[in-house]
């Protein structure tokens, strides 16, 4: 019995190392880059195992094939390695955008420079439309991205017109229909189909109260997933265009929605390095937002990340709607003075050639329309 359980617990170290190497490597597949996700999972199942290593063998008659001290030196390895990229994300690490000071403000009033954005992947197949509704009215949102809309969304979408006159509409089937709702006048929109010409984003420029407009995007990228044997090419190569576009935008910027990536894995820390946008994040908490229903399989895939010309007024998970994402809520203040303050993710030498490279498997994919940062766009329904 005492081996089988050692046996079972080498095996198990054996897959948490294996694990834990492979997002070193830079191919798409979703088994390699699924490995990304599971970070604080594997620290924990690491310092368990080990724990019950020792408390078993500590009874048994013979040694252990591997020694307690192997085995403490492997736990103590694969959970390094990990926390290094998980605790940036924790409230050990500094802050990478900046919480808003009050006195900081002048001139035009701090109300009229507040944004509050609502990210809600809301589940197509999701029916409790009116807890969804709910959860939206509460959270008193200027602005809110929805994914997965369809045309059962459409009329609980238009029900809210009261409160977010601005619609734009782009019901799919697929899971990838998008809407973005808002108080505050549209200046401007267009859809965008980045990579896949069935996986929409929402560009638009909206009007603050103070008369200042800034962009807001909406995404949706397709992740890398098993069920339909997905990997991670068109996800990246989505995120490297906006990326790269949006470095050269010297407006305040605000993009969000559900990224199928986690805040740590590379493909988003590229992102933000091209962009050289802030994630709140960072400092703050995980702010984990899948899956709603399942506590032992939650992690950080529905982001905000924004322009140096914002503070942090709030950021906040909000309450479960149904769907097996939970929406988060930032509450920015437009405060251009930070613009040369706050300090994104240093580039490295080596992001223009791996942006590059995902572009150039993307273009080499059978399974990819486009990756044309100009494609162009279709007309969508604004009301």
């Amino acid at each position: 019995m005492l081996t089988t359980f050692n046996s079972v617990i080498y095996l198990l170290f054996a897959v948490l190392a294996l694990g834990s190497l492979a997002p070193l490597s830079s191919h798409p597949h979703w088994f390699i880059r699924g490995w990304d996700y599971p970070r604080v999972q594997i620290v924990l199942i690491a310092i368990v195992a080990a724990v019950a290593f020792f408390a078993v063998n500590s009874f048994g008659a013979e040694p252990p094939a591997i020694s307690w001290k192997s085995i403490t030196v492997l736990a103590v390895a694969i959970a390094a390695w990990h926390l290094f990229r998980i605790v940036p994300y924790t409230f050990v690490a500094p802050t990478q955008a900046t919480a808003w000071d009050p006195p900081q403000s002048s001139g035009v009033s701090a109300e009229q420079r507040r944004f509050r954005m609502l990210v809600t992947n809301v589940e197509m197949e999701n029916g409790q439309f009116e807890q969804w509704s709910r959860v939206v009215e509460q959270t008193d949102a200027d602005v809110v991205i929805a994914a997965e809309i369809d045309g059962r969304w459409t009329s609980t979408l238009e029900k809210l017109k009261p409160i977010f006159p601005h619609q734009i509409i782009y019901p799919q089937d697929n899971w990838y229909g998008m809407a973005m709702l808002s108080r505050l006048p549209i200046l401007e929109s267009e859809i965008r189909f980045r990579v896949q010409d069935d996986v929409p984003s929402i560009d638009a420029m909206i009007e603050l109260p103070s008369g200042e407009a800034i962009r807001v995007i909406g995404v949706h990228p397709r992740p890398p997933e098993p069920i339909r044997d997905n990997d991670a090419t068109a996800r990246d190569a989505e995120l490297v265009l906006w990326g790269k576009e949006l470095a050269e935008d010297d407006r305040p910027i605000v993009i969000g929605g559900d990224l199928n990536d986690v805040a740590w894995s590379p493909s988003t820390r590229l992102f933000l390095r091209l962009s050289q946008l802030l994630d709140p994040r960072r400092g703050r908490g995980f702010y984990n937002s899948f899956h709603a229903d399942h506590v032992w399989m939650r992690f950080p895939l529905d982001h905000v990340f924004h322009s140096t010309h914002f503070a942090i007024r709030e950021l906040k998970r909000m309450e479960h709607v149904g769907s097996d994402h939970f929406p988060i809520l930032i509450d920015l203040q437009y405060q251009p003075v930070l613009k040369d303050e706050q300090r994104p993710l240093e580039e490295k030498a080596s992001d223009e050639e791996e942006a590059e490279e995902k572009l150039r498997r993307a273009a080499e994919s059978e399974e990819i329309n486009t990756v044309s940062a100009f494609f162009p766009a279709r007309t969508p329904s604004i009301t």
